[in-house]
C-alpha cells in the first residue's frame, strides 16, 4: 500500500533529532505586542550562548535577528526541524544573541498585519524592553549591541528579512535570506495548477473553504501567531497550490520586495544592506527564479550594493544538516561577517 505523500512527509519532520538544539543557550521568551485589548500576545525569544553567560563579566553582544517561515500561514519562533543547525553554531561562534519573534498569521490577517507585527517588533527591540528583559532575567552583565545587528530568516522569514532590510537598511548591518519569498506576484503564487511541494501533491480548496468558514462561525475573533507543524500546513499547501496567497495578503505595493525595490529606486532612495541570498534551484514551495529575478533587479537598480545569490540543486530547506564549514556557507558569510562584525573571520 503506497504511503501518503503528506504523513511521508510529517514523518520525515518527526525523525529529525532536536532534542538537544537549544541545549546551549538560555532562552529566555517573552512577549513584544499585545492586541485585543491586550488580552493576547505575541511571543519572542531572546537566546542567549551559554559560553557568554558563563563569562560572568560585562559583554557587549552582536544580535542576530531570526524570522522563521512556514509560508506566513504556519511556524514558530522556535520549532527545532526548521531553525537551521547552521543559525544557532554562528551565533555562538559569533557571540551574538539571538531574537527570534512570532507573528500573527495568514489567513487570520493579512500581510499588512504581519509587516506591523514586524515593525512593532523592530520598534520593541530598539526599546529599553529589550535589555531590560535581560537584566531582569538575572543577566544584566549581557549588554546587546544594536550597532551590530543581522537579520536572518528562511522563506517566509526571508521575505520578511528583506523587508526589514528596504525598510531599515542604515540600522541593519547584513541580512541573510535563506530560500525566500520575493516574487509574490509571479503565476506561482497567483495561479492554480498541479504544484507538488516537497513531494506533496496539492491538497484541496476545500481546507481553505473549511478553515475560513470555523473563522468565521468561531464566537470570537480566532487569531494564530504559532504553529509548531504538522499544525495548519496542509493550509498552507493549499493556499499555495490553489495561487491564493494574494487573497489573504493582499494588494498593496508595500506587500511585494520586488515592486518596493522600484519604488525607492525610482525616487532615489534604494538602500540595501549587504545580503546574502541562498536558495535551491528545484525548490519546490519558493521558486529559485524568484531570488534571481529579485537579485537581478538589486543589481540594475542599485548597483554598488553589496548583494550575493548562491543557488544550487536542491529542494526546500536544504540547509539544515549545513554546517559552518560547508564551502559555499563559508564563502557567504565571509561577507557577511565582515559587515555584521567587522571582521572576516568567524571563530
Amino acid at each position: 500500500m503506497a504511503t501518503d505523500p503528506y504523513l511521508h512527509l510529517v514523518e520525515i519532520f518527526s525523525k529529525f533529532d532536536t532534542a538537544d538544539k537549544y541545549e546551549p543557550f538560555q532562552v529566555i521568551n517573552t512577549s513584544y505586542k499585545s492586541f485585543n485589548q491586550g488580552r493576547s500576545h505575541i511571543n519572542v525569544d531572546i537566546l542567549i550562548p551559554r559560553a557568554i553567560l558563563s563569562q560572568q563579566e560585562l559583554s557587549k553582544c552582536a544580535v542576530m535577528i531570526r524570522i522563521h517561515g512556514g509560508f506566513l500561514v504556519t511556524g514558530s519562533s522556535r520549532y527545532p526541524v526548521w531553525f537551521a543547525n547552521w543559525t544557532l553554531d554562528y551565533a555562538i561562534s559569533t557571540g551574538a544573541i539571538i531574537v527570534a519573534p512570532d507573528y500573527r498569521l495568514l489567513p487570520e490577517v493579512s500581510g499588512k498585519d504581519i509587516l506591523k507585527d514586524m515593525d512593532d517588533f523592530w520598534h520593541w527591540i530598539h526599546s529599553p524592553k529589550f535589555a531590560a528583559t535581560i537584566k531582569d532575567a538575572g543577566y544584566g552583565h549581557i549588554v546587546p549591541d544594536l550597532d551590530k545587528l543581522i537579520v536572518v530568516g528562511e522563506s517566509a522569514g526571508g521575505y520578511l528579512a528583506i523587508q526589514l532590510a528596504l525598510s531599515y537598511p542604515s540600522e541593519i548591518r547584513a541580512v541573510i535570506a535563506a530560500y525566500p519569498v520575493l516574487d509574490l506576484k509571479s503565476k506561482f503564487y497567483t495561479e492554480a495548477y498541479p504544484k507538488t511541494i516537497l513531494g506533496v501533491p496539492n491538497m484541496p480548496n476545500e481546507i481553505i473553504e473549511e478553515h475560513i468558514a470555523a473563522m468565521r462561525t468561531a464566537p470570537l475573533p480566532t487569531v494564530a501567531t504559532a504553529a509548531d507543524p504538522p499544525d495548519r500546513l496542509k493550509l498552507a499547501f493549499s493556499i499555495f497550490q490553489n495561487g491564493r496567497l494574494l487573497e489573504f495578503l493582499g494588494s498593496e505595493d508595500y506587500l511585494f520586495p520586488m515592486k518596493r525595490v522600484e519604488n525607492l529606486a525610482a525616487a532615489g532612495g534604494l538602500k540595501l544592506p549587504p545580503t546574502f541570498i541562498f536558495h535551491g534551484k528545484q525548490d519546490s514551495a519558493v521558486q529559485f527564479e524568484g531570488s534571481q529575478r529579485f537579485f537581478d533587479l538589486v543589481r540594475e537598480k542599485a548597483p554598488d550594493a553589496i548583494v550575493k545569490l548562491h543557488g544550487l540543486d536542491a529542494d526546500h530547506g536544504f540547509d539544515f544538516a549545513t554546517t559552518l564549514e560547508t564551502d559555499w556557507l563559508k564563502d557567504g558569510l565571509e561577507i557577511i561577517t565582515g559587515a555584521w562584525l567587522g571582521s572576516t573571520t568567524v571563530d
